[in-house]
């Protein structure tokens, strides 16, 4: 601040601060309360997917396929869905609820506010994180009730979500910029990221695939591998051959800090928000 600055241009900067702060939180909480209003069509149906997960192939068919890296395959497995299930609801949040709000037009009401874009993509981005840390929580409580987990590194689990929730509510917000219909955000979780999650090693280790060269090589040169390979890592501390951990939280830094300044980057630029 101005040293020379007169009491009353001091008092504007406060009052403007405050505003600002204030319209922060209030769209912050207004895309919480979007989704936690209505937990049977958006909180509880991602959880039962994963419980369900948990149910067959972790308790029902995980005695006859044993130990994967020296742990029950239960064990192995739960990484990997809670990683899936912080990646499919920080992406989610953001992209339905930016183009919903553009094609409802209520869009304008966070264009009147006082805030920059920036805090608006950055809002948006923070509620979209909180939601894929939400239901990844509540996952893994309920899989606490099944089996216990080491948690070998807990920092890098934090670290590690923390990071790849924000790069996916920022990939998030990106698409609901981008689509111009319901199934554009759709068709990107279809055809994108449920094959990419899938094929990352999620119920699998790379080295189950060996012999399989389209599945292998598929796997190898996926790079929600590495993520999930990562988390797994944090976990257990099981670090699969030819699977260092460091790639994976180098790549999850990277994913963040370039999907938060790609959606600011558009924000910034108005880009399709009045259209």
């Amino acid at each position: 601040m101005n040293a020379g600055a007169t009491p009353e241009a001091l008092s504007k900067a406060r009052i403007s601060l405050r505003e600002s702060a204030i319209a922060f939180y209030t769209l912050w909480k207004r895309e919480m309360v979007r989704y936690l209003k209505d937990p049977l069509d958006t909180i509880v149906p991602p959880i039962l997917d994963v419980i369900l997960f948990i149910l067959i192939f972790g308790i029902a068919l995980g005695v006859r396929l044993g130990e994967v890296g020296g742990f029950p395959y239960i064990q192995f497995m739960l990484p990997g869905l809670l990683m899936m299930s912080v990646i499919m609801n920080s992406f989610y949040n953001p992209a339905y609820s930016v183009f919903q709000s553009r094609w409802q037009g209520n869009i304008f009401d966070f264009l009147s506010s006082p805030l920059s874009y920036t805090q608006m993509a950055t809002a948006i981005i923070l509620a979209g994180v909180c939601r894929g840390l939400l239901v990844g929580g509540i996952v893994l409580a309920a899989a606490l009730l099944l089996t216990d987990l080491p948690f070998a590194h807990p920092p890098l689990v934090i670290a590690e979500l923390l990071l790849v929730a924000v790069a996916f509510a920022g990939f998030g917000c990106v698409v609901g910029l981008w689509t111009k219909g319901w199934d554009g955000v759709n068709a990107i979780s279809l055809f994108l990221l449920d094959p990419l999650v899938m094929l990352g090693g999620v119920f699998y280790s790379p080295e189950m695939l060996e012999g399989v060269p389209p599945l292998e090589a598929l796997t190898r040169w996926n790079p929600f591998t590495y993520l999930i390979g990562t988390f797994r890592y944090a976990v257990l501390g099981l670090e699969l051959e030819g699977m260092s951990p460091w790639p994976g939280l180098a790549l999850s830094a990277l994913l963040a800090v370039g999907m938060l300044a790609w959606a600011i980057a558009l924000f910034r630029r108005g880009y399709h928000l009045k259209s």
